[in-house]
Protein backbone atom coordinates (compact mmCIF):
# COMPACT_ATOMS: atom_id res chain seq x y z
CA UNK A 1 0.00 0.00 0.00
CA UNK A 2 1.58 3.63 -0.96
CA UNK A 3 1.76 6.27 1.43
CA UNK A 4 -1.10 9.20 0.31
CA UNK A 5 0.65 12.16 -0.72
CA UNK A 6 -1.16 15.99 -0.79
CA UNK A 7 -1.49 17.52 -3.93
CA UNK A 8 -1.01 21.08 -3.67
CA UNK A 9 -3.76 23.12 -5.65
CA UNK A 10 -2.72 26.69 -6.65
CA UNK A 11 -4.68 29.48 -5.33
CA UNK A 12 -7.19 31.20 -7.09
CA UNK A 13 -6.14 34.08 -9.23
CA UNK A 14 -8.63 37.16 -8.50
CA UNK A 15 -6.58 39.18 -10.98
CA UNK A 16 -8.43 40.27 -14.55
CA UNK A 17 -7.45 41.10 -17.58
CA UNK A 18 -10.10 43.91 -18.54
CA UNK A 19 -13.60 43.34 -19.72
CA UNK A 20 -13.59 40.33 -21.43
CA UNK A 21 -13.32 38.59 -18.13
CA UNK A 22 -16.08 40.08 -16.69
CA UNK A 23 -19.01 38.12 -17.90
CA UNK A 24 -21.54 39.93 -20.22
CA UNK A 25 -25.46 40.58 -19.84
CA UNK A 26 -26.15 37.39 -21.20
CA UNK A 27 -24.05 35.21 -19.32
CA UNK A 28 -24.49 37.05 -15.56
CA UNK A 29 -26.86 35.67 -13.17
CA UNK A 30 -29.38 38.15 -12.30
CA UNK A 31 -32.56 37.48 -9.75
CA UNK A 32 -35.08 37.73 -12.19
CA UNK A 33 -33.60 35.06 -13.79
CA UNK A 34 -31.78 32.82 -11.16
CA UNK A 35 -31.41 29.59 -13.99
CA UNK A 36 -29.44 30.96 -16.08
CA UNK A 37 -25.89 28.72 -17.57
CA UNK A 38 -23.49 30.74 -19.09
CA UNK A 39 -24.73 31.07 -22.55
CA UNK A 40 -28.20 29.62 -21.97
CA UNK A 41 -31.06 31.42 -20.80
CA UNK A 42 -33.52 28.76 -19.11
CA UNK A 43 -37.11 30.31 -19.54
CA UNK A 44 -39.89 29.87 -16.20
CA UNK A 45 -42.15 26.63 -16.29
CA UNK A 46 -45.08 25.71 -14.30
CA UNK A 47 -43.13 23.10 -12.68
CA UNK A 48 -40.90 25.46 -11.30
CA UNK A 49 -43.56 27.65 -10.37
CA UNK A 50 -45.00 24.93 -9.07
CA UNK A 51 -42.15 23.78 -6.69
CA UNK A 52 -42.27 27.44 -5.15
CA UNK A 53 -45.32 26.91 -4.63
CA UNK A 54 -45.07 23.82 -2.69
CA UNK A 55 -43.02 25.19 0.80
CA UNK A 56 -45.96 27.53 1.97
CA UNK A 57 -48.07 24.74 1.39
CA UNK A 58 -45.68 22.56 3.09
CA UNK A 59 -45.81 25.21 5.79
CA UNK A 60 -49.62 25.55 5.82
CA UNK A 61 -50.03 21.89 6.56
CA UNK A 62 -47.16 21.55 9.07
CA UNK A 63 -49.00 24.49 11.17
CA UNK A 64 -52.54 22.82 10.76
CA UNK A 65 -51.01 19.48 12.04
CA UNK A 66 -49.85 21.30 15.09
CA UNK A 67 -53.15 23.00 15.76
CA UNK A 68 -55.33 19.54 14.91
CA UNK A 69 -52.80 18.10 17.94
CA UNK A 70 -53.52 20.78 20.45
CA UNK A 71 -56.98 21.15 20.11
CA UNK A 72 -58.02 17.48 20.33
CA UNK A 73 -60.55 17.88 23.34
CA UNK A 74 -64.21 16.86 22.21
CA UNK A 75 -66.62 20.01 22.18
CA UNK A 76 -70.20 20.26 21.79
CA UNK A 77 -71.04 21.41 18.23
CA UNK A 78 -74.85 22.83 17.47
CA UNK A 79 -76.18 24.15 14.22
CA UNK A 80 -79.81 25.17 13.16
CA UNK A 81 -81.41 21.80 14.68
CA UNK A 82 -78.06 19.65 14.14
CA UNK A 83 -75.52 19.20 17.44
CA UNK A 84 -73.14 17.40 18.51
CA UNK A 85 -69.59 16.43 20.67
CA UNK A 86 -66.65 16.35 18.14
CA UNK A 87 -62.92 17.45 18.03
CA UNK A 88 -62.55 21.28 18.34
CA UNK A 89 -60.16 20.96 15.63
CA UNK A 90 -62.64 18.91 13.15
CA UNK A 91 -65.10 21.55 14.16
CA UNK A 92 -63.41 24.78 13.27
CA UNK A 93 -61.73 23.19 10.15
CA UNK A 94 -65.09 22.29 8.87
CA UNK A 95 -65.97 25.79 9.25
CA UNK A 96 -62.84 27.01 7.35
CA UNK A 97 -63.73 24.73 4.80
CA UNK A 98 -67.44 25.59 4.50
CA UNK A 99 -66.37 29.20 4.49
CA UNK A 100 -63.93 28.59 1.97
CA UNK A 101 -66.24 26.82 -0.19
CA UNK A 102 -68.72 29.96 -0.17
CA UNK A 103 -65.74 32.34 -1.10
CA UNK A 104 -65.02 30.43 -3.83
CA UNK A 105 -68.66 29.56 -5.16
CA UNK A 106 -69.19 33.61 -5.04
CA UNK A 107 -65.62 33.88 -7.02
CA UNK A 108 -66.52 31.59 -9.56
CA UNK A 109 -70.21 33.75 -10.36
CA UNK A 110 -68.32 37.26 -10.08
CA UNK A 111 -65.64 35.75 -12.32
CA UNK A 112 -68.39 34.05 -14.54
CA UNK A 113 -69.92 37.75 -14.87
CA UNK A 114 -66.90 39.49 -16.03
CA UNK A 115 -66.28 36.77 -18.86
CA UNK A 116 -69.57 37.64 -20.40
CA UNK A 117 -69.41 41.40 -19.96
CA UNK A 118 -66.02 41.03 -21.68
CA UNK A 119 -67.62 38.97 -24.64
CA UNK A 120 -70.20 41.46 -24.26
CA UNK A 121 -67.71 44.20 -25.40
CA UNK A 122 -65.58 42.40 -27.58
CA UNK A 123 -68.58 41.69 -29.98
CA UNK A 124 -69.62 45.29 -29.57
CA UNK A 125 -66.37 46.51 -30.80
CA UNK A 126 -66.03 43.58 -33.52
CA UNK A 127 -69.15 44.91 -34.85
CA UNK A 128 -68.67 48.69 -34.80
CA UNK A 129 -64.87 48.75 -36.04
CA UNK A 130 -65.52 49.35 -39.40
CA UNK A 131 -67.79 52.48 -38.71
CA UNK A 132 -65.82 56.23 -38.14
Amino acid sequence: MEPETDVALPPPTTETNGPADEPTESESVSPDHPQQVPGITIPKSRAGGAWKSLVPALLAAAVMLIFVFQNLQEAKVSFLMFSGRFPLALALLVAAALGALVVFCLGSVRIVQLRKAFRRHAKHHETNQGEP
